[in-house]
């Protein structure tokens, strides 16, 4: 790898690692959710800066090319966000049910009471 690309992408990297932060320093971003990003950022950090990971990754898993391996474990590591998110996007909607039932009971429950306070008067 040259050593500008090299240096390029270990400067990206701090910058995205430093906005990660940033983000959980403002409650932009919980902690549950950027650990992902902040696991993934240290791991292509660290395949930056020792670039020959890849191909003893490579070897060990039986791919001839490190681009091959890079592109297994990208798909891989896209699979992992895409369910990541599938799962709070289901666990979210699970919770706006449950809540959107709760608005209509507590709704009926306001008109019930408005309904017998008539009928007192």
């Amino acid at each position: 790898m040259n050593n500008v690309l090299q240096l390029f992408l270990i400067m990206c990297l701090l910058i995205f690692l430093v906005l990660v932060f940033v983000f959980l320093a403002k409650k932009r971003l919980n902690l549950k959710y950027a650990l992902m990003w902040i696991l993934s950022g240290i791991s292509m950090l660290f395949i930056t800066i020792f670039p020959r990971t890849v191909d003893v990754v490579g070897y060990f898993v039986g791919i001839a090319a490190p681009v091959n391996t890079i592109f297994l474990f990208s798909g891989m590591f896209m699979m992992l966000i895409l369910m990541t998110l599938t799962f709070i996007v289901s666990h979210l909607n699970n919770r706006l049910y449950r809540i959107a039932q709760s608005i209509a009971l507590l709704e009926k429950r306001v008109r019930d009471t408005e309904n017998a306070t008539k009928l007192r008067y």
